[in-house]
């Protein structure tokens, strides 16, 4: 691993710095990479780490003053860089700050599902809380060094940042010798590709089409002063504002010429034009003018049906089971059009990532629905989450477009689920589940281990044996949030209990979020399956309040019966009844009208959820 050395001088002037800034400049970008935001997107962070690390030198006169009592430029060098990335991570750089990179775009490689969740782990931390990890983790200082490391760059956070770097989860970052040696994170290791090549051509004809007009308005403006003509600014004519039902053109539709691979930006920006019907502009203008008149439009929960200002982006239009079908994307909602029924379904999409927007349900009927699968999912497989021993079998795909999937059983005795795994060029083994809950996009499934497995901050893909019988158990709540707009669902295992009959109890919250940001909660105890609480429009069991209490009444094989309690990670004492017992877990018999509350670590008290 290439640290930065850290080598005494009597004197430290101009000249070392700049030889250390140049021997360690891998290094230091790489530093400064990690503490950047990942929202700048790949190709703009790696010029803005470029750039931090090159602009770490000021002037002369000013880089002599800054080095009074320094005996170590490599030292020096690095808190520049460290102040510099923090204080640019909380502004986002202007262009001209950074390296300009003329007809290509850079991207470190790609790297292993563990990679991608180590950077969506970070990207959720403060830039301090990023700058002391990688103090740690990368240079290998202590805990105390880093801290003082960061009060030397001007950071005073430091003591905070220190411990929300402590928190990261220490699954996703065990491996981090590995992916962090190799070039994952390595923006000094990057492939090249190129900007659009069609988009450029066309932006170079524009520039010259506005320079010639421009010329000419000047040019006439010029005789017009000449002439005396003062009154021809007043009469010149006004253009009324159309409706929005005359500015929506076929002509005008959107289409992506980035290519996914090449992109920062995995989402539905990057699905290309799909269809045997792309270029059928009577069919799109039907399609445009049903969304713009709004009588037959029908919006998921939490969806404006209002059609968009401007042309929408075309992802697709084909004939689908003897229907065409047309799919819009706005930027912020996806928008689905059958000639079946003439009729047009929106439904949110904001902040979609590669796994919310792999697939979308395309079209309906007694078969069941087909999804068309994003150009980045590389295999697609179909499970019944009710049976978790059960392989994944083979769902066919023609086109980008999967066979008929059928709804889950009225009963819930099977539920289906699409497996799908994306691109090696996204992420190595990188495969997750989605369920369908009505509307046009599936619910993406996670799961968080239970305690005993380690600390776990952030959800995993729901793909591991673990996580498949924790679904099997709950999935039939979600037949409450059909057609509710659902983005995501967690079950979280936030809680082990040995209960008195010497058997073990899993507390398991299962947290489902919506695309509008509301989210419901729900607790069960299993394998009983007893309800332990439940909320809605709250943030608890997500990554803004982890801090849960649930209460359940149970009975034993004797018939006894007991008050369970159980808290998660934080909970380190327990009050049933006036009662103040040790721990996060309690079973008491009888008592189970008694109030509980939990004492936290850091000094709160929190209350179990309501039934």
């Amino acid at each position: 691993m290439h640290t930065l050395e850290r080598v005494a001088a009597v004197e430290v002037g101009p000249a070392e710095v700049e030889a250390a800034l140049l021997e360690n400049y891998p290094a230091l970008v790489r530093l400064a990479y990690l503490v950047l935001p990942s929202a700048l997107g790949r190709h703009r962070r790696v010029l803005a780490a470029h750039g931090v690390v090159q602009r770490a030198m000021p002037d002369r006169r000013k880089l002599e003053r800054q080095l009074a009592g320094e005996t170590s430029a490599a030292a020096y060098v690095r808190r520049k860089v460290l102040h510099d990335a923090v204080r640019q991570a909380h502004t986002r750089p202007p262009l001209r700050l950074l390296p300009q990179v003329w007809g290509f775009r850079l991207f470190p490689r790609s790297g292993a599902a563990d990679d991608l969740a180590l950077d969506q782990v970070m990207a959720a931390c403060t830039p301090e809380a990023r700058a002391a990890w990688a103090l740690v983790r990368i240079e290998h200082l202590s805990v105390g060094d880093a801290e003082s490391e960061l009060r030397a760059a001007g950071i005073d956070s430091a003591t905070a940042a220190i411990k929300e770097a402590a928190e990261l989860d220490e699954s996703a970052v065990a491996g981090v010798s590995g992916p962090l040696d190799a070039q994952v994170f390595d923006p000094c290791a990057v492939r090249l590709a190129p900007t659009d090549l069609m988009r450029r051509k066309a932006r170079g004809r524009a520039v010259a089409i506005i320079v010639t007009v421009l010329l000419a308005l000047v040019l006439l403006a010029s005789l017009a002063l000449t002439a005396g003509r003062k009154e021809t600014a007043q009469a010149a004519p006004v253009v009324a504002q159309q409706p929005v039902a005359e500015q929506l053109s076929a002509d005008d539709l959107q289409r992506s010429r980035v290519l996914w691979q090449d992109t920062a930006r995995v989402d539905f920006t990057a699905w290309p034009a799909r269809g045997g019907r792309i270029g059928d502009r009577e069919l799109l203008s039907r399609a445009l003018r049903t969304w713009s008149d709004g009588t037959s439009v029908t919006a998921v929960a939490g969806t404006s049906p209002v059609a968009p200002a401007e042309a929408p982006q075309l992802l697709y239009a084909g004939d689908v089971d003897g229907a065409a079908v047309v799919l819009f994307h706005d930027g912020q909602r996806i928008a689905r059009y059958s000639d079946r029924d003439g009729k047009l379904v929106v439904a949110r999409t904001d902040d979609a990532d590669v796994t919310t927007s792999a697939v979308v349900a395309i079209s309906e009927n007694a078969d069941g629905v087909r999804f068309l699968a994003a150009p980045w999912v590389a295999e697609t497989g179909l499970r019944d989450l009710k049976k978790p021993d059960t392989p994944t079998g083979k769902l066919p795909t023609a086109d980008g477009i999967t066979a008929p999937v059928k709804p889950p059983a009225a009963d819930c005795s099977s539920w289906p689920a699409l497996q799908l795994r994306s691109s090696e060029a996204i992420a190595e083994k990188h495969a997750f589940l989605v369920t369908y809950l009505g509307g046009l996009s599936p619910v993406h499934l996670t799961y968080m281990p239970p305690p005993s497995l380690g600390p776990a901050r952030f959800p995993r893909e729901a793909t591991s044996g673990a996580a498949l019988v924790s679904w099997a158990r709950t999935v039939c709540g979600l037949q409450a949030l059909e057609n509710k707009g659902v983005k995501a669902a967690n079950n979280w295992t936030f809680a082990e209990q040995r209960l008195p009959d010497g058997t073990y109890g899993a507390w398991v919250c299962t947290r489902s979020d919506s695309w509008s940001g509301g989210g419901w909660a729900s607790v069960k105890l299993f394998p009983a399956g007893l309800a332990a609480g439940q909320a809605s429009n709250t943030a608890i069991c997500s990554r803004f309040d982890q801090n849960v209490l649930a209460t359940t009444a149970w009975r034993s094989p004797t018939g006894t019966t007991y008050l369970l309690a159980a808290g998660s990670r934080k909970v380190d004492r327990l009050t049933v009844g006036g009662q103040n017992i040790p721990g996060s877990v309690v079973a008491l018999p009888g008592k189970v009208t008694s109030p509980v509350s939990a004492h936290l670590t850091t000094g709160d008290t929190i209350r179990p959820l309501m039934k």
